[in-house]
């Protein structure tokens, strides 16, 4: 019975699934005041799929605040290289990228998939304490979800993932 239940919902979402990596730590003993968000960086995303997922990512990362040692997560308007190197090695903050879009769209249906990966630096260092590789896919027939619809579900997807992962990483 439950078998049956779980192949009936699958149909109704579609086939999709991730691929995840996770690899480093982080020391979850601190309490951080802050911890900065870069927004990502894209090549060849679509911005109705790039935007939204760092949008929900960061919304996510904030709702789920509560189960870490950091009061906030802030967005960091400026990118990367106008940023002061003496002042961003002191912080706390997460990096990332998003690439590899494909989208395939057939009479019936389509299918997605995108690659990205997310870097965590602590202060005083040069490289990533932790590093999450996620690869995300989805399918979807035509007559029950619109190929837009299917790119937000896609990218909502992939924001949870990300954020999910690295709230684990950063939870005590």
């Amino acid at each position: 019975m439950v078998a049956v239940m779980l192949l009936a919902l699958a149909v109704l979402a579609g086939c999709s699934g991730a691929n995840t990596k996770i690899s480093g730590s982080f020391n979850t003993q601190k309490d951080y005041e802050a911890v900065y968000v870069v927004p990502f960086d894209t090549t060849l995303v679509p911005p109705e799929i790039g935007e939204p997922v760092f949008n929900e990512f960061v919304d996510r990362l904030n709702d789920q605040r509560r189960k870490t040692r950091i009061s906030k997560f802030v967005i960091l308007k400026e990118e990367l290289k106008e940023v002061e190197p003496a002042w961003l090695v002191k912080q706390t903050y997460i990096s990332g990228d998003l690439w590899g879009y494909v989208e395939s769209s057939g009479c019936c249906s389509t299918e997605m998939k995108m690659k990205s990966r997310l870097y965590l630096y602590e202060p005083g260092k040069n490289e990533p304490s932790v590093q999450v590789s996620i690869q995300e896919n989805d399918f979807f027939e035509h007559d029950r979800v619109a190929v837009s619809a299917g790119k937000e579900r896609m990218s909502k997807k992939l924001a949870r993932s990300l954020a999910d992962a690295i709230i684990t990483k950063l939870s005590p």
